[in-house]
């Protein structure tokens, strides 16, 4: 769901909104659309995206953040970002780890209705 979201806003809409996408994944085998993703920071000086290895293997050779998508977050960038709960949320995934970002957001002033997810649990 992610992607054609980011697809749309930044393609079809040329959206000029900062865009900060944040993936996680357990290794490289379990990463998609990587090209994408370097295509559209490329094109469009509003879009950064990260990625942070939960369990990287050793075969991915992986220099970039590891652990859990939300402390990765937290640590390189939201706990000096000026106003985060001026910002707007979109996540999706496990229910653990939408569970463990909503309370970091609520923990940092961010209000439940600028947070939208996508459950792939329920």
């Amino acid at each position: 769901p992610m992607p054609s979201h980011i697809f749309d806003q930044l393609r079809r809409l040329k959206s000029k909104r900062k865009m900060s996408f944040w993936y996680g994944a357990r290794s490289l085998r379990e990463m998609f659309y990587v090209e994408d993703f370097d295509m559209l920071a490329k094109e469009n000086d509003n879009f950064t995206w990260h990625v942070a290895l939960s369990e990287p293997k050793p075969e991915d050779n992986w220099t970039g953040y590891t652990g859990f998508i939300h402390n990765v977050i937290y640590e390189h960038y939201l706990k000096d970002h000026k106003a985060p709960e001026d910002c707007e949320y979109y996540m999706c995934g496990p229910p653990m780890m939408n569970a463990a970002c909503i309370k970091m957001l609520l923990d940092l002033g961010v209000e439940r209705k600028d947070i939208m997810l996508d459950d792939f649990g329920g």
